[in-house]
């Protein structure tokens, strides 16, 4: 057993430009970096095998979607502090159902789409300093989705799965 977290995944294009940002953020920020992503369902304490048939289901019914980014926002939280907020839109929605309909009665997962940039606590200063020359996108692209191996210590995160939609 472990504590997964079923991702989504950037497309190539978007994926560099976001793990440069997350990068530049981090070292402004002094917090450790990390792939960039969505995540669909969090905190799973489960076997990989009972959540793997889920997405290996998902991309072969789903193709390559994107999403509109609205606005850049701050929380909190350490794992809701700097973020770009996402349109819900059909997509997202359906692949979220999907997979409360498989772990849902496991665990409860709020979803609220959405990319961190920065994980940690900060001040409003320090955000402003880090974010004021960062260009947001109009969109993201996701093509894939993979299970991650996840907890307390961003450094320790490992994706252990992955697959791309088949649709695309």
């Amino acid at each position: 057993m472990g504590v997964y977290s079923v991702w989504l995944m950037l497309e190539k294009d978007s994926r560099s430009s976001y793990r440069d940002l997350i990068i530049k953020l981090s070292k402004k920020l002094k917090t450790p970096s990390f792939d960039p992503h969505c995540t669909l369902y969090g905190r799973l304490d489960l076997n990989i095998d009972q959540i793997r048939p889920t997405v290996i289901e998902l991309v072969k019914t789903n193709k390559q979607f994107s999403t509109n980014v609205k606005r850049l926002k701050t929380g909190k939280t350490k794992w809701k502090s700097l973020y770009l907020a996402l349109d819900n839109n059909e997509d997202l929605e359906y692949l979220y159902n999907e997979c409360k309909n498989k772990f849902g009665s496991l665990r409860k997962y709020a979803f609220d789409p959405h990319l961190s940039i920065a994980y940690g606590i900060f001040d409003p200063e320090s955000i402003h300093y880090a974010t004021k020359n960062i260009i947001i996108p109009e969109y993201l692209a996701f093509s894939a989705i993979a299970i991650v191996k996840t907890g307390e210590n961003i450094v320790d995160w490992e994706i252990v799965f992955q697959r791309q939609f088949e649709n695309g």
